[in-house]
């Protein structure tokens, strides 16, 4: 799906939801600090785990644009790839967007597609439900199976 700069500029003012998760990033250098790997791993298998949905990076939570420089972007970015092949079982595909927010500033956004099949990260399995990840019960791991089995 492609995002224009005006509907992340709607998205920034409505806030976060089911489908959007905003993340500031924290950089040591142009290497990213915090959010730490585990925490981004959960944050994208509970989309793949649900509907699916966008991670806007360099957005902190009341809708602010960080702007981040090029080569931070590029770590940024080669972390997010590798988190999802290297810890979340089985891995998940994302697509990745730099998008220039006018008067703003520079994101990254991560679209995080539903997944084929449930999908674990280091802290266990997560769901999306509102503007939030929550831990699964025994009973939706089973239901999610079943539905993609």
């Amino acid at each position: 799906m492609t995002y224009s700069s005006e509907q992340i500029t709607e998205q920034l003012l409505l806030g976060e939801d089911s489908q959007w998760e905003f993340k500031q990033v924290l950089f040591e250098g142009d290497r990213p600090k915090s959010p730490g790997r585990n925490d981004w791993a959960d944050e994208m298998a509970a989309f793949a785990n649900t509907d699916g949905g966008v991670l806007l990076c360099g957005v902190t939570d009341r809708g602010e644009v960080q702007d981040m420089s090029g080569s931070q972007m590029n770590e940024l970015e080669k972390l997010l790839v590798e988190i999802c092949s290297d810890s979340i079982k089985p891995s998940i595909h994302i697509n990745t967007f730099r998008k220039k927010i006018t008067g703003k500033g520079v994101i990254l956004l991560i679209e995080v597609p539903e997944g084929y099949s449930q999908h674990d990260s280091p802290g266990g399995s997560f769901r999306r439900v509102g503007s939030s990840k929550r831990k699964m019960t025994s009973d939706e791991r089973l239901r999610l199976a079943q539905k993609r089995g």
